[in-house]
């Protein structure tokens, strides 16, 4: 009983000491509405698979996209393309993720390809270490 109870302590102490509470701040200005949402949806997915917790209170994770590239497709029913990056910063630690999605217009683009943003993928993963 006692191994138990001092293992308990042990993994209670490990988890408060690794696991910390961040806020996630998406810059309105580089990103359409649509898919601001979303990409809150998925770093905060990526920060709880982590260990981590999100809060409004927490460190700030501040995320910000660009546009790399744009292309429309000719015709009646005319496509947007997008391929577009996504930065995330918090200290020391930085992503940049980079996405691809075709939509009706440039804000349908841009959730299309938010979209596509693991929360496990190794890049996530990565950040996600580097926020420990």
């Amino acid at each position: 009983m006692n191994k138990f109870l001092l293992s308990a302590i042990a993994l209670f102490t490990c988890v408060c000491v690794y696991a910390r509470d961040y806020s996630i701040k998406v810059d309105t200005t580089s990103v359409p509405s649509a898919a601001q949402e979303v990409l809150v949806q998925r770093f905060t997915q990526m920060l709880e698979a982590g260990g981590h917790s999100v809060s409004a209170d927490g460190q700030e994770i501040l995320v910000s996209g660009e546009v790399q590239d744009r292309m429309e497709t000719p015709g009646s029913m005319s496509q947007t393309a997008l391929s577009v990056v996504v930065k995330a910063s918090c200290g020391a630690a930085k992503a940049e993720f980079t996405l691809k999605g075709v939509g009706e217009d440039e804000a349908d683009a841009w959730l299309r390809a938010v979209k596509r943003l693991l929360p496990r993928s190794k890049e996530a993963q990565k950040f996600v270490e580097e926020l420990k």
